[in-house]
């Protein structure tokens, strides 16, 4: 690991020598103010099994960014954030009694009445490159290609069990940033980054976008206004059952840039 981030090192330093005098690399910071919603849907093909997800709840309060200014107009940057949800419910198993039926919970099935609870912590580290153009004056333009690395942890507990599982899932996306320069210390900005796929029995979807103002402040530091929408899914359909989780946050933004 330490080899490997002294060859990084040197590879920002051979590119950006030859642009010393202007802007390297910066730094930007959002804070979130809204809370996403979390949902968790699971039922057996046979519909004999289902999960009531009754109290979700989840976290998801800021961003950081760090990119580096490459020759050529390109850029390479990386986001940082941490998701954290809590599922409260009950797996329940279908009994009929004289023709009804219903939905009972598992533990009540099994003797034991301990409450399910469903967790979950995703670190999320996206790595980007774009390239900078301006087809006009006002306009910047940033094509970017880019993959979204997840580090995932989950944890089931109820009726007796405790299972833990972890995973990293990296998913491509492609995606643009587009800035509108209305005077010398506002800009308009729209950021977005696009993922779906899809086969016979699994579906994944991201989507990650903000628009919003930003002020110059002085030469080195921007602040940031705006709103954010972030929708992220997982459907699974096997042998057994249906299964999927999806996390939806639309956010007032606040954010601090700092370029060097």
């Amino acid at each position: 690991m330490a080899f490997l981030l002294i060859k990084f090192l040197i590879f920002l330093f051979l590119f950006t020598t030859e642009c010393i005098s202007k802007e390297i690399i910066y730094v930007k910071s959002t804070q979130f103010t809204t809370k996403p919603k979390s949902s968790i849907n699971a039922t057996s093909i046979d519909k004999t099994t289902k999960w009531f997800d009754d109290k979700p709840s989840a976290n998801n309060d800021d961003e950081v960014e760090i990119g580096f200014y490459l020759p050529n107009n390109y850029g390479l940057s990386f986001r940082k954030s941490h998701l954290h949800g809590i599922h409260e419910g009950e797996a329940t198993k279908q009994v009929c009694i004289l023709g009804r039926c219903s939905y009972v919970g598992a533990g009540i099935v099994t003797g034991n009445s301990t409450t399910d609870k469903i967790s979950y912590d995703i670190d999320s580290i996206q790595i980007i490159v774009d390239k900078s153009y301006k087809p006009f004056n006002e306009i910047t333009f940033k094509p970017r290609i880019g993959i979204n690395v997840l580090d995932t942890m989950l944890n089931y507990s109820g009726t007796g069990q405790n299972v833990d599982e972890s995973q990293i899932v990296p998913l491509p996306f492609t995606g643009f940033l587009a800035e509108y320069k209305i005077n010398t210390d506002y800009t308009l900005y729209f950021d977005t980054n696009y993922f779906k796929f899809s086969q016979s029995n699994v579906s994944v979807h991201y989507y990650d976008t903000s628009i919003g103002l930003n002020r110059k402040i002085n030469k080195y530091m921007k602040f940031y206004l705006g709103y954010k929408n972030y929708d992220f899914g997982i459907s699974n359909k096997d042998g057994k059952s249906n299964i999927s989780f999806n996390i939806v946050q639309k956010t007032p933004l606040l954010g601090i840039k700092l370029t060097y």
